[in-house]
């Protein structure tokens, strides 16, 4: 039997965020989770598996300045960072999170750190990025317009934010809200006049969607063992929404690159 109760605390919230966090860096149940779901254990939260983030990096010119939007406890930055040596700060409201990782990354301190920040209410640090990442942040921001216009103007000329977002058709929306160029990631940026490209990972996040409930279901009995009914259950809230929105082809992934637009204002 279930010990633990996941409604004490509003999922995505701060508290449910840290709780997931202190529990999720020291299981053994999770830990393996991550490595059959996405491919490498990088203590992930999110949906983007070792595919697309080795084909981000791919994207990345050595050397850059980068913003990570929602860095969680950092090992998906650290191995952006390592594979790129690039200059990172990532930012999370997880005060737990990020203590986690300035903690695990103090010798990378000089090109590699970490700010507790809330972004829906906070100001955006720093300046003159390379490049802004959003990996399935953009949601916890609030207005889409008004985040992407503050990631706008912290950019350098050249500069680029990446994001990563799935699309979920809903019903009476559109058909045609599950293309590229329809999200609402895409809505708000072409009345933005941003100019972008993108990259489709769908049959990444279709078999995703599948993949974690099946994994969560066999790792049941070693979540319960380890006292982590929380893990267990935080994943099945998210994976019966997801399987069932690949199984029915209600979902669609996409990565965008969008270039930095002088014209447009705070």
């Amino acid at each position: 039997m279930l010990t633990e109760n996941t409604n004490s605390m509003e999922m995505f919230s701060r508290d449910w965020y840290n709780e997931y966090f202190r529990r999720a860096v020291s299981s053994t149940a999770h830990s393996i989770f991550c490595e059959q779901v996405y491919g490498k254990d990088l203590c992930q939260h999110g949906l983007m598996d070792m595919e697309e983030l080795d084909f981000l990096i791919t994207l990345i010119k050595p050397g850059s300045k980068i913003l990570e939007i929602g860095c969680s406890n950092g090992f998906i930055t650290e191995y952006i960072h390592d594979h790129t040596s690039s200059e990172i700060l990532g930012v999370d409201f997880s005060d737990v999170a990020i203590d986690q990782a300035h903690k695990r990354t103090s010798e990378k301190s000089n090109t590699l750190t970490f700010e507790s920040i809330d972004l829906a209410t906070e100001t955006f640090p720093g300046s003159d990025f390379d490049i802004i990442l959003f990996i399935d942040s953009i949601y916890f921001l609030g207005e889409v317009r008004d985040a992407l216009r503050k990631a706008n103007q912290k950019l350098n000329k050249n500069g680029r934010i990446i994001l990563s977002i799935f699309q979920y058709r809903e019903e009476g929306d559109p058909q045609k809200i599950l293309l590229p160029e329809r999200t609402f990631l895409a809505q708000a940026l072409n009345e933005l006049g941003f100019a972008y490209t993108w990259f489709d990972f769908t049959e990444n996040v279709r078999a995703h969607g599948i993949r974690n409930f099946q994994v969560a279901e066999e790792l049941k009995q070693a979540f319960m063992l380890e006292g982590n009914a929380f893990l267990y259950e935080a994943r099945v809230a998210e994976n019966v929404f997801f399987r069932d929105a690949s199984e029915h082809g209600m979902i669609t992934r996409f990565m965008y690159v969008v270039e930095q637009n002088p014209m447009i204002s705070k």
